[in-house]
């Protein structure tokens, strides 16, 4: 009797090579690459410890104060430096000290809070005009152009005399109002680019109505460019008080911000030249260190800049 075929055994495989040990590089999320490029950025890490040194002295000195920068001593007119006064009294026995740390508080609120105005109007403007199109674009980029045609300082003038009031709450909504536009623009700009993609079809086709996509979906997508933008705008705000101040539409007295300080020691620029000197420094640095904080902020947001591991 012929035996049954039998299958040959399958030859022995051959032993895997050895794999080589390769350090796992952990994944790290869209956040830790921000705040890793943007430690990188020395100047920004500098600028963002020197922001934090004068937001807390205009905050704690005024707090503690009180009004005592508003009161005068005319034993003290002109006094050199001393322990009450680190920079001595102006020209009416005034502490100087005190009035640069409510100066620069003053200064930052009308910077920061201008900048929510136009955060707020250009995200909104350039929303709208980015997910919709067509004639609703044409019509509010119209309207963009219209107000972009007029000079800053002129439309802020413009409705600080229309208020008739010389008050911070009038001089942020000045700037507020006038501002935005670049902030739209920017927004507009990336709206465009994401109402393309595919999850915002996707949303569509799920049926989520156009507040949800514009509000959960793609915005978040597009603030890199509105926080660059609104870091700088803080400087932008704060030069823009000054320069009212100088042209005699700033703070009114006895307020005081660092554009009325250097307003109203330019009668001193050949006698005390510090008075002038210590406004302006503190504003210089102010809007340096916001500079290099946008600068900062759009390597940060850039995917495009690499991290080393």
């Amino acid at each position: 009797m012929q035996s049954a075929n039998v299958a040959p055994a399958p030859a022995a495989l051959p032993r895997p090579a050895e794999i080589d040990e390769v350090d796992l590089v952990p994944v790290r999320t869209y956040w830790q690459l921000v705040r890793q490029r943007f430690a990188r950025h020395q100047m920004a890490v500098i600028s963002v410890f020197t922001l934090s040194i004068i937001i807390a002295v205009a905050i704690v000195i005024p707090f503690m104060t009180g009004d005592a920068y508003q009161k005068s001593n005319l034993r003290l007119i002109n006094a050199p430096p001393s322990l009450q006064a680190p920079l001595g009294y102006n020209g009416i026995g005034q502490n100087v000290f005190l009035r640069l740390a409510k100066a620069t508080q003053t200064s930052l609120i009308i910077g920061f809070a201008s900048v929510l105005i136009i955060a707020g109007i250009g995200s909104v403007v350039g929303a709208l005009a980015g997910y919709f199109g067509g004639k609703i674009d044409n019509l509010l980029m119209r309207f963009v152009d219209v107000v972009l045609s007029l000079p800053f300082l002129f439309l802020v003038l413009l409705i600080v005399a229309f208020f008739g009031i010389r008050d911070v709450k009038v001089i942020i909504i000045a700037i507020g109002i006038a501002g935005w536009t670049t902030a739209a623009r920017l927004v507009r700009a990336e709206f465009l680019q994401l109402r393309e993609t595919d999850f915002v079809a996707a949303a569509k086709a799920l049926g989520a109505g156009p507040r949800r996509i514009i509000v959960r979906h793609m915005m978040p997508g597009a603030m890199a460019p509105l926080v660059v933008a609104a870091s700088l705008g803080v400087a932008d705000a704060i030069i823009g008080e000054a320069a009212l101040s100088v042209l005699g539409f700033g703070i009114a007295p006895p307020e005081v911000s660092l554009g009325q300080m250097l307003i109203g020691y330019r009668d001193y620029f050949f006698t005390h030249q510090e008075l002038i000197f210590y406004p302006s420094v503190v504003l210089v640095v102010i809007v340096l260190c916001a500079s290099f904080l946008g600068d900062g902020l759009r390597d940060a947001f850039d995917p495009r800049q690499r991290v080393e591991s």
